[in-house]
């Protein structure tokens, strides 16, 4: 029973072990680094003596260090930390990072493919740069490789389906990386045990929200202060078909796409369209101005709180321009639509 007892503290007890050779002309501090929703935290320290340096401590979950000079004006390495042995050695282009931990392997497999993305995309892009004729064909073979990507990514979750890495991989593409479908899909992979991750709870929270404003969906009501003064309730507002506009004035596509928005509007308003723009300004003057500039003539609301609006969590906005077309009935008919493919949803909606 004692013997038990100790090999369980033992268990409780291991934590994590990093030794890392530099240069050998290389000293100084060096800090491991968590990217937080708001900000970064540095989670550790060493000093590195003739290249030569350790770090020891505990994670109560794993999750993905940056490993970088005190100053943090470069990222050395980064790695999938959890209680393991780690070596970090120096290669021909980058750190070399191995562990003897489950961990760090099954992110080198999701990490390669992410490299040879960006690689793929900077190599496109000189191309195109070369040579702006060919841009055309080139982002259509980008959105191949893209595609490519995703499936291998696809494949890779399901191979690793127990790991945690998984469900971190699909949590770090939160929020704006992937549609419902895709979430889903990727989510219904993960075993129970990667569920039950802090990762996994966190893209089953994600993924209950995108539903809430599926299409198909009754939209979220809301309020907030109009520009020329008054407070608009979504609900409230009566007619056939309502077009959510969610923008802004420092935004430029959101200026670029305001006269095709504007043509949709002046040609089916007589027959029953509101468009209701939600701004994500935080200053009044410079949303009123926008306003005025772009001649834009239907109800306009905000809080002018800006990314914080609590509109923004519950329509989960995470790129703007967002539009959102509505039924009489507030039910959710089309989003994301822009140019032709607005004028066709309206027209259709109005139709019926």
């Amino acid at each position: 029973m004692l013997l038990g007892c100790v090999l369980f503290m033992m268990a409780q007890n291991k934590g994590y072990k990093i030794e890392g050779r530099l240069a050998n002309t290389v000293n100084g501090k060096l800090l491991l680094v968590v990217k937080m929703d708001k900000g970064t935290i540095d989670i550790s320290e060493a000093d590195v003596t003739n290249g030569v340096f350790e770090f020891t401590g505990r994670m109560p979950e794993m999750t993905l260090v940056y490993l970088m000079p005190v100053k943090k004006n470069a990222v050395l390495a980064s790695f999938m930390l959890e209680n393991a042995n780690y070596t970090i050695t120096m290669g021909a282009n980058e750190l070399i990072v191995e562990s003897d931990g489950e961990a760090q392997k099954v992110w080198k497999e999701f990490y390669d493919l992410d490299k040879y993305l960006k690689q793929s995309q900077q190599q496109l892009d000189m191309q195109a740069r070369a040579n702006p004729p060919q841009l055309q064909r080139l982002q259509q073979e980008f959105k191949k490789i893209v595609a490519k990507v995703e499936a291998d990514e696809l494949a890779l979750i399901k191979k690793h389906n127990d790991s945690p890495v998984s469900a971190f991989v699909i949590a770090s593409k939160l929020p704006q990386s992937l549609d419902e479908v895709k979430l889903a899909e990727r989510y219904d992979a993960l075993s129970e045990k990667a569920k039950a991750t802090s990762y996994g709870k966190q893209i089953a929270a994600d993924l209950e929200m995108m539903k809430k404003v599926a299409v198909g969906e009754i939209a979220p009501n809301f309020s907030a202060p109009l520009a020329d003064g008054g407070v608009l309730s979504l609900h409230e507002t009566k007619a056939k078909v309502k077009v959510v506009d969610f923008w802004a004035s420092w935004c430029g596509p959101c200026r670029a796409e305001n006269p095709n928005v504007k043509k949709v509007y002046e040609k089916y308003k007589s027959k029953g369209l509101e468009i209701i723009g939600v701004s994500l300004d935080v200053k009044v003057d410079a949303w009123r101005k926008a306003i005025e500039t772009d001649g834009l003539p239907w109800l306009h609301m905000s809080d002018l709180k800006g990314w914080n609006s609590i509109v923004t969590d519950v329509y989960q906005i995470h790129g703007i321009p967002m539009l959102f077309v509505l039924d009489e009935n507030n039910r959710i008919v089309g989003e994301g639509l822009r140019g032709e493919e607005l004028e066709k949803c309206v027209q259709k909606v109005l139709a019926q």
